[in-house]
């Protein structure tokens, strides 16, 4: 007895494609990887739920699912007529609430920032295009609204080094920065309760630095962008034990 054409590409579907619980399991693990290594940052558009259930295979229902999950995590949002956004990265081993948890720590964690953020700057300005000096001033715009709003801006701040890192094109860099997350946030907020500075000055000496390092990898002067990113590094580290520029 033979299989029709019909009955034959049946059972090849049945034997090499994955079940509906393993591509659920796929799209669930793929979007929180999106989000943790940076390829979807805070306030990005995510594909549309028929994209994704298009993308997987799978029905509407089982898509949806799973951005509901997302959502109970507290890392995705949908907004009305707009779409599915990126709210918050998932939390790993390294953002534990103790990673920063002395002065030691915090002098490590500046020293090792210094290695990797000042050629994650200078790669940037090698790699750069138009479009990824646009998204760099945004991550940058934002901030200085959320200052002015009388925000602390910390998690703002925080996108804007991912978002360098990001167009350095190198994964590791990326993943590196990434991982800082936590110790980062706390060591700008330990800076704004310490400091001397009232937070408006603070701010306006962020936002000096930041176009510094904007305007250098806007160049592709690698040299000067790693010096840019040394300076805003090393001063964000006076601010916070000196309580000075």
């Amino acid at each position: 007895m033979f299989l029709n054409k019909n009955s034959q590409s049946k059972e090849f579907y049945n034997v090499t494609t994955k079940t509906k619980v393993e591509k659920t399991k796929d799209l669930y693990e793929d979007m929180r990887n999106w989000i943790l290594r940076g390829q979807y940052l805070r306030g990005a558009r995510l594909p549309t739920e028929a994209e994704l259930a298009s993308r997987y295979e799978l029905s509407r229902s089982a898509t949806r699912q799973v951005i509901a999950q997302l959502k109970t995590e507290g890392l995705v949002a949908s907004r009305q007529g707009s779409g599915l956004f990126v709210v918050a990265r998932p939390t790993t081993a390294l953002d534990a609430p103790n990673f920063v948890n002395n002065f030691s720590d915090l002098i490590a964690l500046f020293d090792f920032r210094l290695l990797i953020e000042t050629e994650s700057a200078a790669l940037a300005a090698s790699k750069r295009n138009d479009s990824d000096i646009e998204r760099i001033e945004e991550k940058s715009r934002i901030l200085r609204r959320v200052n002015q709003n009388g925000g602390q801006g910390t998690q703002e701040d925080f996108d804007f080094h991912v978002q360098i890192a990001k167009t350095s094109g190198n994964k590791f860099l990326l993943s590196s920065v990434l991982a800082l997350q936590t110790g980062v946030i706390f060591s700008v907020k330990l800076g704004q309760k310490t400091s001397d500075l009232p937070r408006i000055l603070q701010s306006k000496q962020v936002t000096e630095e930041h176009n510094d390092i904007i305007e250098a990898i806007r160049q592709a002067d690698e040299a000067k962008a790693r010096a840019a990113m040394q300076r805003h590094i090393e001063s964000s580290l006076s601010r916070i034990l000196h309580g000075q520029p």
